[in-house]
C-alpha cells in the first residue's frame, strides 16, 4: 500500500510540477526509464517485469544495464516479446555457451588427433609458459550476441532501437565505467558481460573491458541522464558481505572483492529509483540452466509489484495515452554480405580466408551457415579469438571478420592406466603459427610401462597440398598365448619416421598419401623360444600408404552421434635384404558408427576389414592383431575384441562385426553391453565356420574429471572363464 502511495504522489507531483512550468494544454507525459542490473543467470528473472509492463500497459522510454541485465534489455529495446525472450533462452545450450565447448566436428583433425586426452593444459607465448587470463574463450557468446542482435539494418546509434538504451563496460585498464550507446550493439553488450577471469576481455572503441558491473552494476543515474523522470529499478546482485566468516569460498571471496567499487555507484542508483524490485533467489549467476525456474521465481516477485505497476500506468495515460508499442521482432534468418572484410593480427596469412570470402561475398547467406562457418575457421585452433560484425556501408552490409590474437601452443599433461598399457604419464608439448606460419609442431611424450614418443610437424593448407613430417618411437610388452595359455612375453621396439602430404576438407576429413621408414624388434622377456633366430635383430621396412580418415563424433570417449572411419591401402617392402617379412599390399577398413536411440541410449555398431593382397607373409607388426579392450592401440592394425587377451590372436586376414549398446542410466555414469564377432587368420582358406570367434562383454563407466574410469568383465569361446579390464584417464 506504501508504495501505491508513493507513486500516486509522484505521478501527482510530476502533474503539479508541469503545470507550474506549462499551461495545461502543453503538459507531457513523464518519461519512464527501465534499470536492469547485472547478476549473471539470475538476470532471467527480469522477464517476469517485462511480462507485467505488457500486461498493465506500461511502455518503457529508455532502458540500460550492466551484464545480464544489458542482454535483457537490449533485447527488449530492440522490440522482442518477453515470451520470446523467455523461449530464446530456453533454445539456447548454455553448457556449450558458458563453458565455450566446441563440437568436435569443427575441430581441426590434427588437433584431435593430440588434444583430446590432456588433463591440464599451460599456454604458450613466445614459448615461455603462461597463466591464462581467463577460463574460457567467447566465441559461443559472441556468436548468441550477433545472432539475436543483428538486424537487416545495422544501427549505429542506440538511441534508433525501438526503445532508447544504454549498457556500461568497465575500461580494464582505468577501472573507469564507460557508458555503451553507440557503435556495434552486439559488441557492446559483450562489452557489457566480460566477467573478469571468466570470459576473455573485449577490445572495443579503443578500450579494453571486462563486465560493467564491476564498478557500476545499477546505472540508474545514467538512465535518467537519457531524460527519464521516473526510474524502475530490477535488482539480482548480492547485497554484498556484512561478516567475513561468509567468505567462506574461493567464489565468494572472488564475487565480493571485485564488488568492492560498485557499492558506490549502487548508493547513486538507489538515490535516484522510483520503484525498486528486489529478486531474491538462492540461484547462482552461473546457474543458466536453470533458466524455467529463474524465469518463474521473476514472474511470482514481479506480480507483487503489479498493483503499482498498473497504478504508475493508468496515472501517465490519464496525460497522455501511449501504446505500449510493437514487440515482434524475431532474429533474422540469412543475410545479403555485400562484401568481406577480414582485420587479423601479425602472425596470420589473410590468404587463410580466400575460401571463406569467395563463398559468401556478394551472396545471400543464412545466419546458421555464417556461425558454422566461422566455427570452422575458430576450429583450426591457430587464432586466439574469432568474431564478426555486421557494418553499414552506403545502405549495404559488409561483414567484418576479426581475427586476432594468434595461439602460440601450450603445454599439457595426463595420466592414464589400463591392464594393458600398464601406468603412464603423458606430457604434451604444442606449437602453432611457428616458421612458416602455418606450421604447427605437436609432441606427446608418454613415461611409464609402455613408453612412447610421438611427433608431427604439420603444415596444413586444408583444401590445398599441405605438407607433414611424422616420428613415433615406442616400447610396449605383450604376451603370446595357446589356447587361452600364455606361452611367452614379449619385448616390442619400434621406430617409425615418414612424411606425407594432407588433404583436409571441413575439418572432418583428411586424405594422406606419404612414405615410410621403419625399424622394429621383438625380444623375449626371457628366453622362452629357442628356435626364435630373429630374438632382438633389428628388421627394417619402408611403405608407401594411401589413406582417408572422417571423425564426426560428438564425443571421442562417450560418443552419442556420428562415425569414425579409417580406409587405408600401403604397400610394405624390406628396407634390408634380411629383414623378417615379405613386400606386400595390405588393405584395411575400420568403420564405427554412433545411433542415439534415446536420451540415454546410444547404439554403436562397426566393423573392421583387413587384407593383404600378396600370398607371402607381411612384417610382424603389419599383422593384424585381435585382443585386449583398449580404444586406442599404439599400432593401428590392432583391433580391440571382447573375451580375448591383449594382442591374443594374430593373422594376415582379419573380419570383425561388433556392436554395443551405452545406457547413461545415472549423471556420468554408463553401462555397455559388448559384443564381438570375427575372425582373423594367417590363410584366407582358415575363414570356416571353426574357427570364427564371438565374444561379449559388461562395462561400467565413471566420466570423471581425470577422464573415463572403466571396468569391463568379458569372455569369448576362445578361453574359458571371464577376462576383467580396468582403465582410469583420458587414452593416449
Amino acid at each position: 500500500m506504501l508504495r501505491q502511495c508513493f507513486i500516486l504522489f509522484f505521478c501527482c507531483l510530476a502533474l503539479t510540477v508541469h503545470a507550474q512550468t506549462k499551461t495545461i494544454d502543453n503538459l507531457q507525459r513523464p518519461k519512464v526509464g527501465l534499470v536492469l542490473s547485472g547478476g549473471g543467470a539470475k538476470g532471467f528473472a527480469y522477464i517476469g517485469l517485462l511480462k507485467v509492463f505488457h500486461e498493465v500497459g506500461l511502455p518503457i522510454d529508455y532502458i540500460g544495464g550492466s551484464s545480464i541485465g544489458a542482454i535483457v534489455g537490449g533485447l527488449y529495446a530492440m522490440g522482442y516479446h518477453p515470451d520470446s525472450i523467455a523461449q530464446m533462452i530456453r533454445n539456447e545450450d548454455w553448457r556449450k555457451v558458458i563453458s565455450n565447448k566446441l563440437d568436435r566436428k569443427y575441430i581441426a583433425f590434427e588437433e584431435k588427433m593430440f588434444n583430446e586426452k590432456n588433463l591440464v593444459t599451460f599456454p604458450l607465448e613466445n614459448r615461455k609458459l603462461k597463466i591464462a587470463s581467463s577460463l574460457y574463450g567467447s566465441l559461443h557468446v559472441d556468436l548468441m550476441l550477433n545472432r539475436y542482435f543483428t538486424q537487416e539494418t545495422p544501427i549505429k546509434n542506440f538511441n534508433d532501437l525501438q526503445t532508447p538504451f544504454l549498457c556500461i563496460g568497465t575500461d580494464l585498464l582505468t577501472g573507469e565505467p564507460i557508458v555503451l550507446k553507440d557503435g556495434n550493439l552486439p559488441r557492446a553488450i559483450r562489452s557489457s558481460m566480460a566477467i573478469p577471469g571468466y570470459f576473455s576481455s573485449v577490445n572495443y572503441q579503443n578500450h579494453r573491458f571486462i563486465d560493467g558491473g564491476i564498478v557500476n552494476n545499477y546505472p540508474a543515474k545514467e538512465v535518467r541522464d537519457m531524460g527519464a523522470d521516473i526510474i524502475i529499478g530490477g535488482d539480482v546482485q548480492d547485497l554484498g558481505v556484512t561478516n567475513v566468516d561468509e567468505l567462506s569460498n574461493i567464489l565468494a571471496l572472488y564475487n565480493h572483492i571485485i564488488g568492492y567499487n560498485k557499492n558506490k555507484a549502487n548508493v547513486v542508483g538507489m538515490e535516484n529509483t522510483d520503484l525498486y524490485i528486489r529478486y531474491e533467489m538462492d540461484y547462482g549467476m552461473l546457474d543458466f540452466t536453470q533458466h524455467d525456474s529463474i524465469i518463474a521465481l521473476g514472474e511470482r516477485v514481479s506480480r507483487l509489484h503489479y498493483d503499482e505497476l498498473k497504478n504508475l500506468a493508468d496515472s501517465l495515460n490519464s496525460i497522455e495515452y501511449k501504446p505500449i508499442g510493437e514487440f515482434t521482432h524475431q532474429p533474422i534468418d540469412s543475410i545479403y554480405i555485400n562484401r568481406i572484410k577480414v582485420k587479423i593480427d601479425e602472425g596470420i596469412y589473410s590468404d587463410d580466408f580466400t575460401e571463406f570470402i569467395e563463398g559468401i561475398e556478394s551472396s545471400t547467406i543464412s545466419i546458421k551457415k555464417l556461425e558454422e562457418e566461422i566455427k570452422y575457421i575458430y576450429g583450426r585452433r591457430s587464432y586466439g579469438e574469432v568474431y564478426h560484425q555486421f557494418i553499414q556501408n552506403n545502405d549495404k552490409t559488409d561483414l567484418v571478420l576479426h581475427v586476432n590474437e594468434p595461439k602460440n601452443g601450450h603445454l599439457g599433461a595426463g595420466i592414464h592406466y589400463d591392464s594393458d598399457y600398464k601406468a603412464n604419464v603423458l606430457v604434451n608439448f604444442t606449437l602453432r603459427n611457428q616458421t612458416p606460419k602455418r606450421a604447427k609442431f605437436f609432441t606427446d611424450l608418454i613415461i611409464g610401462n609402455s613408453p612412447r614418443l610421438r611427433s608431427l610437424f604439420l603444415i596444413n593448407n586444408a583444401h590445398k597440398a599441405g605438407l607433414g613430417i611424422e616420428a613415433d618411437i615406442f616400447s610396449f610388452n605383450l604376451s603370446e598365448y595357446n589356447n587361452g595359455v600364455r606361452t611367452n612375453k614379449w619385448i616390442f621396439d619400434n621406430l617409425t619416421l615418414g612424411t606425407f602430404i594432407p588433404f583436409e576438407i571441413n575439418n572432418n576429413f583428411m586424405v594422406k598419401a606419404g612414405v615410410h621408414y621403419n625399424a622394429f624388434r621383438y625380444k623375449q622377456d626371457l628366453k622362452i623360444d629357442t628356435t626364435f633366430t630373429d630374438d632382438g635383430v633389428i628388421n627394417s621396412f619402408a611403405d608407401t600408404y594411401i589413406s582417408f580418415h572422417r571423425d564426426t563424433r560428438d564425443d571421442i570417449y562417450f560418443p552419442t552421434r556420428g562415425s569414425n572411419t579409417v580406409i587405408k591401402g600401403k604397400y610394405i617392402f624390406p628396407f634390408r635384404e634380411k629383414s623378417f617379412g615379405d613386400d606386400v599390399f595390405i588393405a584395411s577398413v575400420q568403420s564405427d558408427y554412433n545411433f542415439s536411440l534415446s536420451n540415454k541410449l546410444v547404439f554403436q555398431p562397426g566393423f573392421f576389414v583387413g587384407v593383404t593382397l600378396h600370398d607371402k607373409k607381411p612384417p610382424v607388426q603389419h599383422l593384424f592383431g585381435t585382443g585386449g579392450l583398449n580404444s586406442n592401440n599404439y599400432i593401428e592394425n590392432h583391433q580391440p575384441f571382447a573375451g580375448l587377451r591383449f594382442i591374443e590372436k594374430f593373422g594376415a586376414y582379419s573380419l570383425i562385426t561388433r556392436a554395443k549398446i551405452n545406457y547413461n542410466f545415472l549423471t556420468n555414469l554408463h553401462l555397455t553391453a559388448i559384443a564381438d564377432i570375427g575372425a582373423n587368420e594367417m590363410e584366407l582358406q582358415n575363414f570356416t565356420h571353426s574357427n570364427i570367434m564371438f565374444g561379449g562383454g559388461l562395462k561400467l563407466s565413471y566420466n570423471s574429471f581425470v577422464g573415463p574410469i572403466g571396468l569391463t568383465l568379458s569372455g569369448s569361446n576362445q578361453a574359458k572363464g571371464l577376462i576383467s579390464f580396468l582403465n582410469i584417464g583420458y587414452w593416449f
